[in-house]
């Protein structure tokens, strides 16, 4: 094939006036223009008949709570899993209104990514500093981006605390700087482990030097966090306004006492339509931040329908299921709305915008909106699902105090994972489950999910 290698490089004067005057002859061109240059192309391109069909009404519910605000950091994956939690501990203590310390297991999450991250360096030492692995290991090591594997081990190691026991701080509300803190300190401490392999430190020295690194990152959480308890007295009224004392509980022993979530009973399930993922087979991604010396849990990969199925089985048994999306796709964010063909950007720009679902997944840009929710209700036609109800992290001023209605349309789209009882999965995907997973890539698009 032959290509006008003048035309492939360079933009062309001819071209630019044949845009030019194509625009100029376009009155719904110069129409779009006014509308989106004075107010925005959401509000110009939003469907106004879709806006008003996508009711927050569902035929199966569960008993809200008070939503959560995950404020200016980005612990959606972890709001979204102790709000699953909350829901246990709340119908065992015979709550109405309950909620963890999410600021406690973040200080947590951020000292074990630094060790991930420490210790990653050290198995790649003598890989070049430029290698492809490197560069992603030192692309952002205190992210505060997370999924259910993280979340279950960090709970299964550290316990979890009511919030009274560990209140939110500045840091853990608004975490770019401490963030930004933190990757700066982890890099330089990366940097000085390579240089003294480089130097002919041995073993020992260099495990030596990350233990001190890491008292440094506890040092410096401390100050944005706050120390974690160790014990703590927990007092409350039940519903009935009976009071309630337990004192000189561990994180461990509250969860284990009021909590009790059986990790292990739950599989992440993905639907993620690529050619080189069949379905029916786990996956795991290397060299994710995890609780070392955790157990792995894999991704289990279904097709659309049978991850629907599974969502609403759990659903209709009356318990909440924690899912993950591309939360920026198609989304009304005041009404709290999530909606297939909520917008309608080719009739704005007269040009077709859109990629399939595998498409998106093939490249990470598309699924930068990684966001993590809990599925609380359904509204189901003659057995269909119709829409979800959605509890979401962004406090109450959002849909309907803070809950968004989702329709099914944008469930098969945009929904990448849910987290399930295994009960629920047929026999040949359990044993599915038991088979060792394919490791993928770190770069790999599933690490997106």
């Amino acid at each position: 094939m032959s290509i006008d290698t003048r035309r492939r490089e360079a933009l062309l004067p001819e071209q630019l006036a044949a845009m030019r005057a194509g625009i100029a002859a376009d009155r719904h061109v110069l129409a779009m223009q006014n509308a989106v240059g004075k107010n925005g192309i959401l509000k110009v391109a939003e469907n106004q008949d879709v806006l008003a069909a996508t009711l927050h009404t569902f035929s199966d519910e569960l008993p809200s709570l008070a939503v959560t605000n995950q404020m200016k950091s980005g612990r959606c994956w972890m709001f979204a899993g102790l709000n699953v939690l909350r829901r246990a501990a709340a119908k065992r203590l015979d709550l109405g209104e309950f909620e963890l310390s999410q600021n406690y297991l973040m200080f947590w999450e951020k000292l074990e990514k630094a060790n991930s991250f420490l210790g990653d360096v050290l198995a790649t030492l003598d890989e070049r500093k430029d290698s492809r692995l490197v560069t992603h290991i030192f692309e952002g090591p205190a992210a505060d981006g997370g999924e259910w594997e993280l979340f279950a081990n960090l709970v299964l190691k550290y316990g979890v605390t009511p919030k009274a026991a560990m209140p939110e701080t500045q840091g853990s509300s608004d975490s770019h700087a401490m963030d930004h803190v933190l990757n700066v300190k982890l890099r330089e401490q990366g940097l000085a482990l390579r240089a003294a392999h480089a130097a002919g430190s041995g073993g020992e020295e260099l495990l030596a030097r990350k233990e001190s690194m890491l008292a440094e990152i506890y040092r410096i959480l401390t100050v944005f966090l706050g120390v974690p308890p160790t014990s703590f007295d927990f007092e409350y009224r039940d519903k009935d306004e009976r009071f309630h004392r337990e004192r000189g509980l561990s994180p461990q022993q509250f969860f284990e006492r009021f909590v009790a979530f059986d990790f292990d009973a739950y599989a992440s399930v993905v639907n993620v339509p690529a050619p080189d993922k069949p379905f029916g087979r786990t996956y795991v991604v290397a060299n994710l931040p995890v609780v070392r010396g955790g157990p792995a849990r894999p991704y289990l990969n279904v097709d659309a329908q049978a991850m629907r199925s599974l969502a609403l089985s759990q659903l209709r048994d009356g318990e909440g299921v924690y899912f993950g999306c591309d939360v920026v796709q198609m989304m009304d964010g005041e009404a709290g709305v999530l909606a297939d063909r909520l917008y309608d950007f080719e009739g704005v720009f007269g040009v077709p915008i859109g990629l399939a679902k595998a498409d998106r997944l093939d490249y990470l840009g598309e699924i930068a909106g990684g966001h993590q929710m809990v599925l609380t209700g359904v509204d189901l036609v003659d057995g269909t699902p119709v829409r979800w109800k959605v509890e979401n992290s962004w406090g109450d001023e959002r849909g309907q105090k803070g809950y968004f209605v989702m329709s099914d349309g944008w469930f098969e789209d945009y929904v990448y994972q849910v987290v399930v009882r295994r009960d629920y999965l047929p026999a040949d995907l359990q044993a599915a489950l038991e088979k060792e997973p394919q490791v993928l890539p770190p770069w790999d698009p599933m690490r997106g999910l």
